[in-house]
């Protein structure tokens, strides 16, 4: 189909059948979205007086979003995959060569036990959902991360765009403010929504042992906020015969905006003042361990509160190739164990956890045996992903992985594009929302994406 062809709108997400799911995803369907049903729709129109476009308009009007639950998410990516067979995926009954070597201990979930080496974490789950078993198969970071963060797999053909840039440029936050902000940094693009949808990246970690700058917020020393207007000024009269001679570079324009989003930052008290964790109450800020994840989490939620929409934290080191069990028991878990539930209790405090999705989880899971060197290597076949927060489920376990934990049990079916649904939908946003890139070519936001009903509250 080329790209000038008429595409239909799918209709609204529904919740997701997991025993159905597996016969959902067999039906035939284009390379833009659509199925063979919805074309053999089309081609009944004519008989009852309806054009294309009078079918697009009905299917918009029904394609509605659903009131939204939240209105801002924090997501924390464990980079690299952490191994679920270590952690919230124990197999106590699996072959001695894959069973994991750390203890049980039970949870705030009914009748689920994780490992030993996660005790507050344990405690805290009865605040959040456990989906187990989520499936897919793509084996290497790059393209799994676009997935996880996408909805979709990786296409030559479209730059999808990832979940923070969608939620910027649906719910923008206040002029002064970024909408998408990334600690330290991310891997979510914006696809073809452009560069004025990028993340804000701090580039840095916040330090417990002193307040919080980020670069390009922080006035240097001898500089005013009118020299800062003024050089705009002088700028933007240099540049004017480059922006008519490029009048419909796309770039430009989203550069533009970036530019002007950026300034507005730099004069703003209260931009600054969002970054700065030190100005957080000592009661709170005790909460959160001197590590840099429990530091970027303070921050996340401080930056939530003064109206950011869409977070993501990044958690490097779970890409345990190497040592997987020393990693985890030393470098990896302690922070884990000790930022989740400390997010969730400052959320909490706040009185901010009803309005903020809290997501956590890595782009796959680890392999159930060993390597040569004592890691485990890349398994999409089964993974994890923790939510929490406004219109979440609290002390829920949803899905499952075979007695092994080689891949989801015949019950379960989530994939990434379910994910990314359940987290549009869950913001207010409708996952089946037609969008059109610079070219005019019109994209289903997540195409595949059922909403994962047990996980709503």
């Amino acid at each position: 189909m080329s790209d000038s062809g008429p595409v239909l709108t799918v209709q609204p997400a529904q919740p997701i059948d997991l025993k159905a799911r597996k016969q959902e995803t067999m039906k035939s369907r284009f390379c833009d979205g659509s199925t063979r049903r919805d074309l053999l729709r089309v081609g009944m129109l004519g008989g009852v007086g309806l054009s294309l476009a009078d079918f697009l308009r009905l299917s918009d009007a029904h394609a509605s979003a659903a009131p939204a639950r939240a209105d801002a998410a924090i997501y924390i990516h464990l980079e690299g995959g952490p191994s679920h067979l270590d952690t919230l995926d124990m197999k106590p009954g699996a072959p001695v060569e894959e069973r994991s070597p750390f203890a049980l201990i039970s949870s705030a979930i009914p009748g689920l036990q994780v490992c030993d080496q996660l005790p507050r974490l344990a405690k805290a789950l009865g605040d959040f959902t456990l989906i187990r078993g989520f499936s897919h198969s793509a084996g290497a970071h790059p393209q799994a991360n676009h997935y996880l963060f996408t909805g979709n797999r990786p296409s030559p053909a479209v730059l999808h765009p990832a979940a923070g840039s969608v939620v910027q440029m649906e719910r923008p936050s206040p002029p002064d403010v970024p909408g998408f902000v990334a600690i330290p940094g991310t891997e979510m693009q914006p696809g073809f929504l452009g560069v004025s949808f990028a993340a804000f990246k701090t580039t840095s970690f916040p330090d417990a042992s002193k307040p919080y700058q980020v670069r390009g917020l922080s006035l240097p020393g001898g500089l005013t906020s009118q020299r800062v207007r003024d050089r705009e000024r002088l700028l933007a009269d240099l540049d004017g015969a480059l922006r008519e001679a490029e009048s419909g570079s796309g770039v430009l324009t989203g550069l533009d905006r970036f530019g002007k989003k950026a300034q507005a930052m730099i004069l703003s008290a209260r931009a600054r003042d969002a970054f700065d964790t030190s100005r957080e109450s000592p009661s709170l800020a005790k909460q959160f361990g001197a590590d840099t994840l429990s530091q970027s989490l303070l921050l996340a939620a401080r930056l939530v509160e003064h109206g950011v929409r869409f977070v993501t934290v990044t958690h490097s080191g779970w890409d345990t190739h190497l040592d997987n069990i020393p990693s985890l028991k030393s470098k990896l878990l302690p922070p884990l164990d000790a930022a989740l539930p400390a997010l969730v209790s400052a959320l909490k405090e706040k009185g901010l956890l009803s309005r903020t999705l809290v997501m956590a989880g890595g782009e796959f899971g680890r392999t159930p045996t060993l390597n040569k060197n004592g890691g485990r290597d890349h398994w999409p076949r089964a993974g994890w992903m923790l939510m929490a927060g406004g219109g979440v489920a609290s002390g829920k376990l949803v899905g499952g992985t075979d007695r092994k934990g080689h891949g989801p049990d015949d019950s379960t079916h989530i994939t990434p594009d379910d994910l990314c649904a359940t987290l549009y939908h869950v913001l207010g946003l409708d996952p089946h929302k037609e969008y059109h890139t610079s070219t005019g070519r019109p994209v289903i936001l997540v195409p595949e994406g059922r909403v994962i009903q047990d996980v709503l509250a």
